[in-house]
């Protein structure tokens, strides 16, 4: 089988403003009891003066029972660690105002709750001490979902109907187009650029077998100018939507049609609708050609425009996000869509509707198993979505469309991982050999 990684990320702020419509991650590794070094034994003093019982902070756990309360700070489970909550939002990464001495304030890839990561300098560390010298799970450390704020989900502890993929719970979508890797496509397009990355185009043609660049938010046929790419974000995009139309040509469900294409940048690198002081998007994303929204891959539908792929309305009013699940999802098409942009290591993040997400991460997971995807592309599955309102930017606007963004050539990979439109947030750290993103919190 090939590996698999599933990246869930929750960002910062909105990557996408609205479109108009059709006209217009986890890793394995069990707990052992056995292996529990508390750096006092249970019935130690807190910080309040109390007694409390259970596993210091830095000791494995199980569960968030397991886990000692320090002062007013209640204890979690964290992939196999003893942490405890801050009681307020980080002033800043690694803070300890919010959780008192010998513990640091972060966020966890993936959720809103601050918590308070263990120094190993005071506490026994169960996992691995980090380079800032707190105490953070590894590969090796993991906990039971049924009681432990974050932990990966097992075979049996996700229910009828869905499966764990790398330690997350997603729909099970069926079987999929069966054994790849379908046909060699040997007539590609250029999917890696080498000279003149950099300069904004636009696609020329406009319109293909595979992708369909139509004016759309204003846009006229004469004038199109939201619609301004990097050159390798342009050639990746044009690669990857050959090559879907390519390998999924003789499936028996869906159609194999042009991909709809929608808001990039203006020719000068600016937020499309700037010329007409009507920016359509948020400060910091969708500048310099490093942004495009595209449509989804649909079933049931007379085209691939932009348009909802879902019910979205909740009583009379428009929701801006599934309300339940995709209903005009071509699941397949654009699960192998999306693995053929995750060949390209320039890809920095996809993000998609939070209803969509899950069922497109099963269907990537079957589709790696069964060779339609390359290894590389399996190994470099970033795609962003978020399930559930945390105020944290994927959960509005992309029941419509799908937004890919690309890396500087000059990007490097840092611990903290970047699959918000806007950059890092340096006060939000994901853990080593897990996947960035696909950390919840569980709410209390």
């Amino acid at each position: 089988m090939m590996k698999m990684v599933a990246v869930i990320a929750l960002v910062a702020a909105v990557g996408c403003g609205p479109q108009s419509n059709g006209g217009g991650g986890g890793g394995g590794g069990g707990d052992d009891d056995g292996m529990m070094m508390p750096d006092a034994p249970a019935g130690t003093e807190s910080d309040g003066g109390s007694t409390v019982n259970g596993t210091p902070p830095g000791g494995t756990c199980s569960c968030d029972a397991d886990c000692q309360d320090v002062g007013n700070h209640e204890g979690v489970c964290i992939y196999g660690i003893c942490m405890t909550k801050a009681s307020g939002a980080c002033a800043m990464g690694g803070s300890t105002a919010e959780c008192g001495p010998n513990s640091q304030c972060w966020y966890l890839s993936g959720n809103p709750q601050p918590l308070c990561w263990p120094e190993c300098a005071t506490y026994t560390c169960g996992g691995t001490c980090a380079s800032d010298g707190t105490c953070e799970p590894n590969a090796q450390t993991d906990c039971d979902p049924t009681c432990g704020a974050a932990c990966s989900c097992t075979a049996t502890s996700c229910g009828a109907g869905n499966n764990c993929v790398n330690g997350e719970c997603v729909p099970d979508v069926g079987a999929g187009p069966g054994p790849g890797p379908g046909p060699a496509c040997t007539s590609l397009p250029t999917r890696d650029c080498t000279t003149g990355c950099s300069t904004l185009t636009a696609f020329n043609p406009r319109t293909s077998a595979h992708y369909d660049d139509y004016p759309i938010n204003g846009e006229t046929a004469t004038n199109q100018y939201r619609s301004y790419l990097r050159r390798d974000l342009m050639m990746l995009v044009d690669y990857a939507t050959a090559k879907t139309y390519c390998k999924s040509a003789m499936w028996t469900v869906g159609t194999a049609r042009a991909l709809g294409l929608g808001d990039m940048s203006e020719a000068n690198g600016a937020i499309p609708g700037t010329s007409i002081n009507q920016p359509g998007h948020p400060a910091g994303t969708h500048t310099n050609g490093y942004d495009i929204d595209l449509a989804y891959y649909q079933i049931g539908t007379v085209d691939n425009k932009l348009r909802a792929i879902c019910p979205h309305t909740t009583g009379t009013q428009d929701a801006y996000h599934c309300t339940a699940d995709p209903d005009k999802l071509d699941v397949w098409r654009h699960a192998l869509f999306l693995g053929h942009v995750f060949e390209s290591t320039r890809t920095r993040v996809i993000g998609v509707d939070g209803k969509a997400g899950p069922q497109l991460v099963s269907a990537l997971n079957t589709l790696c198993m069964n060779n339609w995807l390359s290894t590389a592309a399996c190994n470099n599955i970033v795609l962003a979505y978020e399930t559930t309102n945390n105020g944290q930017g994927w959960y509005y606007h992309h029941h419509h469309h799908a937004h890919i963004s690309l890396k500087p050539m000059s990007f490097t990979d840092v611990v903290l991982g970047c699959q918000s439109p806007f950059g890092c947030d340096p006060n939000v750290r994901s853990i080593p050999q897990r996947p960035a993103g696909i950390h919840r919190v569980v709410s209390k």
